[in-house]
């Protein structure tokens, strides 16, 4: 890839409530959607209108700007939230044709450094407000805010679920533990997913 066309950022994150004790395991699977609602709320703030897609990207216009990795460490006290923007690629520069970047999204000059800003200074507002609401994805807003910029939602859905299995329906919301509900094709009860490969399917 061409240097200056992407960003890439690293987030080393401690949680722990206002008592100071470790943030509950179960609240961790909210950062990486944490990360995205931050990402896509400090672009819109650019003129760029993009949206996050369940569980760990950004997208524009439905096709992928960013992409979002966390790493649990060893500890288990401790996450890693990778970050990895598209700035200024071609579209001969990118992986798939379902991928973009900031200058193709009509940004003309996208500068590294005022995205980062505006990305941070997103995350850390609902960062802390999620901490100071010991992990509460509703109390803090952030429920809210990720389901407000999810186009996940509503979508019909293929999921690929580690393990092998393929679950087809509608996503019908993300519940309090961040997973995502969908009620399968055909009828059923509603199944919970807490991790998978998500297509959108048209």
């Amino acid at each position: 890839m061409p240097p200056g066309t992407s960003l890439a950022v690293s987030v080393l994150l401690r949680p722990v409530t206002p008592s100071g004790d470790p943030l509950p395991l179960q609240a961790y699977g909210w950062l990486p959607l944490l990360a995205g609602a931050a990402l896509a709320e400090s672009l819109r703030e650019l003129g760029v209108s993009a949206d996050v897609k369940w569980p760990n990207d950004v997208l524009i216009g439905g096709r992928k700007v960013s992409g979002i990795l966390a790493e649990l460490l060893p500890s288990g006290d401790a996450v890693i939230l990778g970050t990895g923007v598209n700035l200024r690629q071609r579209a001969e520069e990118l992986p798939t044709d379902r991928s973009t970047s900031l200058a193709l999204a009509g940004l003309v000059d996208p500068d590294p450094d005022t995205v980062l800003v505006g990305y941070l200074r997103a995350f850390g507002t609902l960062y802390d407000a999620y901490l100071e609401a010991s992990g509460d994805a509703e109390a803090s807003g952030l429920r809210a805010a990720v389901t407000e910029r999810c186009v996940t939602l509503d979508s019909s859905v293929r999921v690929e679920i580690p393990g092998g299995d393929v679950l087809t329906g509608t996503a019908e919301r993300i519940d309090v533990d961040g997973r995502l509900v969908v009620r399968p094709t055909g009828g059923g009860a509603p199944v919970a997913v807490a991790a998978g490969d998500v297509t959108h399917v048209r």
